[in-house]
C-alpha cells in the first residue's frame, strides 16, 4: 500500500518521467495534426494540387491558342487581305481619298 504524499514536490520528483512522457506525446500529437507536415497541411496540399491542375489546364489551352495565332502570322501562311482588314479595324489606317464604311456585325 502506498503511503500518502504530504509534499507535492516529492510527488513530482517521483513521477517526473511520466509527466515528461505525457508532455512529449502531447507535443508530437499537436504537430502531427497541425504542423508544417501534419494531417491538416496534407489536406491543403490536395486542395493546392487540384487548384494548380485546373490552372495548368487553362494555361495550356491559352498557350495552344497563342501558338495557333502565331502560326497564322508566319510569312508563308499570312493572309494579306486579313492583315489589311485588321489594320483598318484596329489602327484605323486607310489610303488617301478612301472611304471606309463599317457595317454593324451584331444581328
Amino acid at each position: 500500500m502506498e503511503r500518502p504524499i504530504k509534499n507535492p514536490l516529492e510527488y513530482l520528483r517521483t513521477k517526473w518521467p511520466f509527466f515528461a512522457l505525457i508532455t512529449l506525446y502531447v507535443y508530437l500529437s499537436f504537430h502531427a495534426f497541425s504542423g508544417s507536415q501534419g494531417l491538416m497541411r496534407w489536406v491543403d496540399y490536395d486542395r493546392d494540387i487540384k487548384r494548380n491542375e485546373t490552372h495548368l489546364a487553362a494555361v495550356t489551352a491559352k498557350r495552344i491558342a497563342l501558338e495557333e495565332h502565331a502560326n497564322g502570322l508566319k510569312a508563308k501562311g499570312l493572309d494579306l487581305d486579313e492583315l489589311d482588314i485588321k489594320a483598318r479595324e484596329i489602327l484605323f489606317v486607310s489610303q488617301a481619298k478612301e472611304k471606309t464604311i463599317w457595317l454593324d456585325q451584331t444581328p
